[in-house]
């Protein structure tokens, strides 16, 4: 997916370049490609955050799953351990009760 997603994002910003420059060469007053140029730019800062907040997104989720399984498996490590330590506590009684 994350293949697509870069074809898409270079697809749109070569066409927003490619606008660019056609309106650089175009025969239009300095005002009116001025005007053109900025609008061009102002889709591309418009592109790129949106990006960027796709990316912020995914990598908030990915953060949260990764958290979640790292619960996990903290919670059952330390359970695993209460257990050990059970088992030691209740060999060690065994251990010191007298033999008849």
């Amino acid at each position: 997916m994350g293949n697509r997603n870069d074809f898409v994002a270079g697809f749109v910003i070569g066409g927003l370049l490619g606008t660019a420059v056609a309106l650089l060469l175009a025969p239009r007053s300095g005002e009116e490609t001025r005007t053109r140029l900025a609008e061009s730019a102002d889709d591309l800062g418009d592109l790129a955050r949106d990006r960027a907040e796709e990316v912020i997104k995914k990598l908030r989720v990915t953060a949260e799953d990764i958290s979640a399984r790292g619960r996990v498996k903290l919670d059952e490590g330390a359970a695993r351990l209460r257990e050990a330590v059970e088992r030691r506590r209740e060999h060690e009684h065994t251990e010191e009760q007298p033999k008849e």
